[in-house]
Formats: C-alpha cells, structure tokens, sequence
C-alpha cells in the first residue's frame, strides 16, 4: 500500500475535513493526497520588427508538417486537466467529458475501467449535489479497486455530509484497514468519534435534562470540531 498515492496521484485532494462537512453539508470535494506538478514554461520570444528578414518567416511558414503531428493527451494529463476542472467548479463540463471517456473505454475494452477517471467522476457528482450517485461511484470503486483506500475515505464523506455517522464510521475503517497507513482516513475517523461522542452526549441530555454535565459535555465536544481560525499573516518577507 506504500505505493498507493505514487499509482494514484491524479486522485489527489481526496476530503479531508469530516468535522467540516458534517458542520456544513455541502463541502464534499475531496482536499487531500495532493499531488503537485509543476510545468516548465516555454521563454517568451521577441517578435521580429515589420519588415525584418520576411524570407525567413515564409521559410519557416513553408517547413510547417502537413499533417498534424502533436502528440495525443495522455490518460495521465487528461486526469489532471480534468481534476483542474473539478477544483475550479466546473464539474458539469468536466462529469460530461468523464462519460464520454469512459464509454469510449467501454468500447475498446468492456471488462476494464480507468481508476482515475472513475474517482474523479465520484467528485463531480458529489460537486453536483448529486450524492446518491456519487456514493454509487464510490462503492462500485471498493468493489473493483479494494486495493484502494480513497473511495472509502470519499464515501465516508458523503455519509457524514448526510447525517450518517455510522455509515461514515465503518467506510473509515475499511479505508484503515486497506491501508493502515492512510493518515488521511485516520484523521478523520478521529473527527468522526469526536462527532460520535457529541451525538451520545446529546442524547443523554435529553433523557436526562437534570444532568446539566452531558450538555456541557457536548458543548465542548462539538467546539472541538468547529473549523480552526486561519492564521495570522507572517511579517516576515517573502525568499
């Protein structure tokens, strides 16, 4: 499982945060297992003044290929583009391409499936609003892909973002116990238990309304899972 993140990098971002998805329903887009990848920009070259040499821009006008040589995306890049599109919510474009993607697939191969592709599509569903669907992509992942942790971890989101603590508490531990080493799922199976005590402390408060302890017990708890304060800007100079 060392390797997971290296063969699954496209997949990053994979939503961190239960606490704040259980506090608001609609964050779900996945925010861990970040995969940066950085791209060499081509120099910038200064155009020729008018007038300037015109034989050598007719020239070089004349050796352009007749036939179109570039090279074709990548499944590696097109996972990439597309996670970009999702980050910059514009998951109905990029759900639409997904499809398309995989239906071609389907037809080249009927019996394989892209994971990336796959997990992305789970993501743009969930950025839709569209949970039932994407907690469908997720289960379907753990059943095609059980070497993998993130659909777990993504699945656990959504059924926090639903209220289902309990659902959430077991897709965790499966991520766990596919990877024991995922700190991601461990992280949040802990906000989860957080989440879980709170819950517990609630209810006893309402059996019991005497018992004032349970309700501080739970005004407590619930404090905990409450976003952090963003940090205060640094005033030393940027290197």
């Amino acid at each position: 499982m060392a390797t997971t993140n290296a063969r699954f990098s496209a997949m990053g971002r994979a939503c961190q945060g239960l606490a704040a998805a259980a506090a608001l329903a609609a964050v779900l887009a996945p925010a861990g297992l970040s995969a940066q990848t950085t791209t060499a920009t081509p120099p910038v070259l200064a155009p020729s003044s008018a007038g300037d040499i015109p034989w050598l821009s007719n020239l070089l006008e004349a050796l352009k290929p007749g036939v179109d040589t570039r090279l074709p995306e990548s499944k590696r890049a097109m996972a990439e583009r597309l996670e970009r599109q999702i980050d910059q919510n514009q998951a109905a474009d990029a759900l639409a391409e997904i499809d398309r993607q995989l239906d071609a697939d389907r037809e080249k191969s009927p019996d394989s499936v892209n994971a990336q592709l796959l997990f992305l599509k789970g993501r743009a569903l969930a950025q839709l609003g569209r949970r039932d669907e994407a907690k469908a992509v997720y289960q379907d992942m753990t059943q095609r892909f059980p070497e993998l942790p993130e659909p777990w971890n993504n699945l656990a989101a959504l059924e926090v973002a639903d209220g289902r603590l309990d659902q959430a508490k077991v897709a965790l531990e499966m991520a766990i116990r596919t990877a024991p080493d995922y700190a991601v799922a461990r992280e949040n199976l802990g906000d989860l238990y957080m989440m879980l005590a709170a819950r517990s402390y609630g209810t006893a408060g309402k059996l019991n309304p005497a018992d004032t302890g349970a309700a501080r017990k739970e005004a407590d708890t619930r404090k905990l899972l409450e976003p952090s304060a963003p940090a205060e800007p640094s005033n030393r100079n940027p290197r």
